[in-house]
Order: structure tokens, then C-alpha cells, then sequence
């Protein structure tokens, strides 16, 4: 029975390794984003379930509701008894989240076990529901690429199409988090699948779909956060919102920053420990500001609301991002994304309770700018504006709100990364735990890259014919290559300096025919000791083009992008570049060497 659903399987298989695969690629897709979006569903409906039926609490995640003394114990010991499970389990099967997802996907076929999707099911649902400061989104996308993993598993598809299916999951599963189905294909594709193609866009926007319809089914026709604006943007507001994307720049850049330092200094320490800190710390902040325990969306809404006063926003702020980050920072099995929403929210509406007491503008209006930073924050601590600002314009309904939320994200996300230096917080997280993904990145590729920024400028020119005292004398400075010249100044080819360098050591002559230059014991141990006879001339000139082996090259313009620069390699069939600029026309400048070995791997660093 098995061999025969193989054999009918077979042509399935070798269509999809097409990349043009797209109707049947759409149909698993679509199976991929209902499959998610029902493990994303369980989740979400075990923690809201037992948030209302076995604490008590009167709507999910009303911390607000709990004895106060039970807003200290329950973190500060779930957080140990978190720990000490997490303790005895195997290291490999601990690794959950976004982080990990991402991981999995590049490095490892994207295959997801379900050991793993399985700790992050049980072990986030706890971590949430005794309080700890976090989002479902980050568990909800892992547990939804596993299942496209699983799909694509259970059938032995080729490995293109279980990556799609990956993106798939992680679609539904945001569209099933926060009823924004636009959002979640962005995110999936600028997060997970880093690339845009429209090979994988159709099947993910099927995913994202079925993982909206879900949430529609279960939850409402209302997004995560029902927040109704009523706002017309005027002039006086821009710098403001400018100002706005500055501030909740600077919130990103420390939030991805605290989360650095944290992983660093803790990462080595026993797992129940950080854990346990973590619990406790949230239970103290807890007993005065249970707003900031667990998802806190509902605090957000009365924030929106202009329910909270300035001042004890500001307190939100504070605590909500730097207990937030020291969870993710910590390790615990939860994600940034949920905590940097709330983050922005709360600046926001801070913002908004400034212009509300000193400027009287509407009430209304605190709702408008609580949104604005919510996308704001997203996109500058992921480093996703695109996904960000489909997430405003899907949470609002608002198509009026595009302009400001472009504003604020675009200014955010440039302060926290060309600022403040701070990559998207999961690059962040990979490098911190040397776990680096070179080249993953929608900042740039090889065809945003010109020669200029990555070319050898460690070289020096020498003529056809140069004497050994000409060679010893160009490699003083201790250059890498030597571009040879003709007699009409045109470069002709390199010679790599180690070739030279081992010329003239083996050289007759006496340490003091050659200049001062070659007197290196490094370099020239028989010219250092004299062990050498006085038969050859050290001005004697040499045919380099003879004596040694002379590269071909092709001479370009410095400004080549590296995607031309490769073309140029392989349709004239060189190895090497000499990068040239003009000076005064029509004379030229060498500005450096380029290598094939060297393009191909800044090229491979930028897709």
C-alpha cells in the first residue's frame, strides 16, 4: 500500500521541483495554512481557556484581576518550575521560537522536529499563562512552520517545496494571530523566507487566508487589536511624528540592545537560574504594574482608550521594555514580537495623553497616535517596515493612516539601524548565540553593492620590466599584488606579492645589492644572512610576463555593482578585476584588485 502511494506521489514530487510548480504548489499551501492555523488556534484557546477557567480572571489577560499576592507567586514560581523542566530536557529539543525557525530553515533543510514544536506548544501556554512578559506570536509562527514542515515531510517533497510550505505556516500562523492577512505574507517572506519571488508569494497569501479565516471562525471578524481611528492628518503633526519615530527608535535600538547583552552575559548560566531570575523580577514589577504581565493587549486597548495618565504610561513604557527583553534576553520559549507591539502602543499613546493635556486635540486622537507607534516599534526592532505598515493599515482600516504610519516607521527604523548601529532583533539574537546568518538580509543585495566597497586596495603598480631592486623597493610597503603595467601605462595583469617575495629570497645576490627594503628575515633568510653569491645583478630588468605567473585581468570602472562585475568574469573568462577610476580625462587611476574567490563570497553574503 505504502509503495503505491509512493509511486502516485512520484510525479507530484518531480513537478514541484519546478519553479514554476504553481497550482499544485498552491493547493499544499493552502493545506499548510489550514494545518497551522489549527495548531496556532489550539494554542491560543488553551491559554485563553485557562487564563479565564482555572485562574479566574475575568477576560484573558486581565492580570490586573489576580490578589496581589498571587501576581508575585505565580511568575516567580512558574518561572522556577519552567526552569527546572526545561533543566532535564535534552539541550537539542530546549531550541524553540522565531530564532530557531529561521535557523532550521537555512541550515536545515527547513526541517522542523516535533519534539521541538511540541516543548514550544506546552512550554510558551505555561509561560504566558503564569504571567511572563511576551507575545504568542513568536511560539504561534513556530508551531505553525513545523507544520508546514511536517507536510512537506509526510510527502518527501523536494526541499524547495518544504520551504515554501514553512512560509506557509508561519503565514497562517500571524493571520491567525492578528487577523491581518496581508501582514503576515509580508512578514513571512522579509522574516522567515528572506526573498521575494512570486513563485512563493501565491501559496503564502493562500496560507495567510486560511489562517485569517480561522481567526474569523474562533475569534471574530476583529483584529487582534480593535482600535477605530477617526483622523485627518495636518501639518503641524509631522514633526511631531517624526519626533515620534525618533523616540520609539532610540525604545528599539535599547530593547534589541538589552536583549544582546543578556544573551551574552546569562547564556552560560544554568537554565532554572535564568529562568527563575526572570519570574521573580516580573512578580516584583508585577505587585504594582500587572498591565505588563503576559500579552498585555488589553492594556494597550484602554491605553488607546486614554484610560492610563501620562505619567503612569511612561512607567508602562519602562517596564514593559526592559522586563520584555530580559525574558527574550533570558531564553525563555517566547518571542519579541507581542512585547514590541505593546512597547510602541503604550509610547503611542503617551504621545497622544502629551498632545491630549497641553494641546487639547480630540480624544480620538490618542487611539491614532497608539497605533503609529505600535507599527513603528514593530518595524524598527524587526527591521520589517513593509510588514509593519501592513499591520497598521489591516489593525485600522484606515487607508488615511499610510502616510503618517510611513513617516514614523521609515524614521524608526533608520534611527535604530544607521543611528544607533542595531541590526533586526533576530540577527541580533543568531549572532549573539553564534549562530550568524551571513547575507539574509532585504537591506540589500549584490546588485545594490558596487566593486568600490569591497575591492583589495592593498597593491602597488610596477612596470613590464622591473629589476629585482625595482621589486624589493615596490614591496616595502608589504602590499598583497602588484598590478604590471605595459609601456603605454596599461595594465596587463597582477602578480600575487608571495610569488615575488619568494622570487627574490631565492635570488643570487648579496643582502647588499638589494635594497633595504628585502633586508626582512621573513622575507628573504638567504639575503638576511649573505649565504648568497655576487653573480647577479640586482638592476638587471626581468620580463615579469616571463619570470612569473602573470593573471589576466580585465580593467573596470570602480563603480560596477558586484552582480556585473561576476557577469564580466564569466563572459570574458577571468579571475581578476582591476578596479580603475578616472582622474582627468581621459587618464585613469587603479584603485584596487578584485578576485573572483573574493566577489564570490561577498555575493554569496548578499542573498
Amino acid at each position: 500500500m505504502r509503495a503505491t502511494v509512493q509511486s502516485l506521489l512520484d510525479p507530484l514530487r518531480l513537478r514541484l521541483a519546478k519553479p514554476d510548480a504553481l497550482i499544485p504548489m498552491a493547493f499544499l499551501g493552502l493545506i499548510s495554512g489550514i494545518l497551522a492555523a489549527i495548531l496556532v488556534t489550539a494554542f491560543r484557546l488553551a491559554l485563553e481557556s485557562l487564563q479565564v477557567y482555572f485562574l479566574g480572571l475575568p477576560i484573558p489577560g486581565e492580570y490586573s484581576a489576580l490578589p496581589l499576592m498571587w501576581r508575585f507567586l505565580l511568575p516567580a514560581l512558574g518561572g522556577i518550575a519552567l526552569g527546572v523542566v526545561f533543566h532535564y530536557l535534552p539541550k537539542g529539543v530546549r531550541a524553540v521560537g522565531v530564532g530557531y525557525t529561521i535557523i532550521r530553515f537555512h541550515r536545515h533543510k527547513a526541517d522542523l522536529p516535533w519534539r521541538n514544536a511540541v516543548v514550544q506548544f506546552f512550554s510558551a501556554t505555561f509561560a504566558l499563562l503564569v504571567g511572563m512578559s511576551s507575545g504568542r506570536e513568536g511560539p504561534g509562527i513556530h508551531l505553525g512552520a513545523a507544520g508546514g514542515s511536517w507536510l512537506g515531510r509526510l510527502l518527501d517533497l523536494p526541499h524547495n517545496s518544504v520551504r515554501t510550505l514553512v512560509g506557509c505556516g508561519a503565514a497562517a500562523a500571524i493571520a491567525a494571530s492578528f487577523n491581518t492577512p496581508l501582514a503576515a505574507v509580508i512578514f513571512s517572506l522579509e522574516l522567515i523566507v528572506r526573498q521575494y519571488t512570486l513563485a512563493t508569494f501565491i501559496p503564502i497569501m493562500l496560507a495567510a487566508s486560511a489562517g485569517a479565516l480561522f481567526s474569523t471562525v474562533f475569534f471574530g471578524t476583529n483584529p487582534a487589536f480593535d482600535i477605530q481611528l477617526m483622523h485627518n492628518l495636518a501639518l503641524w503633526e509631522v514633526p511631531i511624528l517624526i519626533g515620534m519615530g525618533l523616540v520609539i527608535g532610540a525604545f528599539s535600538a535599547g530593547f534589541i540592545r538589552i536583549t544582546d547583552i543578556s544573551i551574552r552575559q546569562t547564556w552560560h548560566w544554568p537554565v532554572w537560574v535564568r529562568f527563575g531570575i526572570i519570574g521573580l523580577l516580573t512578580g516584583i514589577i508585577g505587585l504594582g504594574l500587572p498591565q505588563v504581565m503576559s500579552i498585555s493587549y488589553d492594556s494597550v486597548g484602554l491605553a488607546a482608550g486614554a484610560q492610563f495618565t501620562l505619567g503612569f504610561l511612561l512607567l508602562l513604557v519602562a517596564a514593559k521594555l526592559i522586563l520584555s527583553a530580559l525574558t527574550f534576553g533570558f531564553g525563555l520559549p517566547l518571542g519579541p514580537i507581542g512585547s514590541t507591539i505593546v512597547v510602541g502602543g503604550f509610547t503611542g499613546s503617551a504621545l497622544g495623553m502629551f498632545l491630549l493635556n497641553f494641546t487639547q486635540i480630540p480624544v480620538s486622537d490618542v487611539a491614532f497616535y497608539t497605533v503609529l507607534g505600535m507599527g513603528a516599534m514593530m518595524g524598527a526592532t524587526l527591521q520589517a517596515p513593509l510588514a509593519a505598515l501592513a499591520a497598521v493599515i489591516e489593525l485600522t482600516g484606515d487607508t488615511g493612516a499610510i502616510t503618517p504610519a510611513l513617516m514614523t516607521i521609515i524614521v524608526a527604523s533608520l534611527t535604530s539601524r544607521a543611528i544607533f548601529k542595531q541590526e533586526g532583533i533576530y540577527d541580533t539574537v543568531l549572532r549573539a548565540s553564534a549562530n550568524q546568518m551571513h547575507g539574509l538580509s532585504l537591506w540589500h543585495n549584490a546588485n545594490d553593492i558596487a566593486i568600490s566597497s569591497i575591492i583589495e586596495r592593498s597593491f602597488v603598480e610596477v612596470g613590464a620590466r622591473a629589476s629585482p631592486n625595482e621589486l624589493a623597493l615596490a614591496l616595502a610597503s608589504k602590499p598583497l599584488w602588484l598590478v604590471v603595467r605595459t609601456e603605454a601605462r596599461m595594465p596587463a595583469g597582477v602578480i600575487h606579492a608571495f610569488d615575488v617575495n619568494r622570487f627574490l629570497a631565492a635570488l643570487p645576490v648579496s643582502a647588499s645589492s638589494l635594497s633595504d627594503a628585502l633586508m626582512d628575515p621573513v622575507h628573504s633568510p638567504r639575503a638576511a644572512s649573505g649565504e648568497v653569491s655576487m653573480d647577479f645583478a640586482a638592476d638587471q630588468p626581468l620580463e615579469l610576463g616571463k619570470q612569473f605567473t602573470l593573471l589576466p585581468a580585465r580593467t573596470v570602472d570602480i563603480g560596477l555593482t558586484l552582480t556585473e562585475a561576476r557577469e564580466l568574469m564569466r563572459d570574458a573568462q577571468v579571475d581578476v578585476l582591476i578596479g580603475q577610476r578616472t582622474t582627468v580625462p581621459p587618464f585613469k587611476r587603479v584603485f584596487g584588485v578584485l578576485t573572483r574567490s573574493q566577489l564570490e563570497e561577498h555575493t554569496q553574503n548578499t542573498h
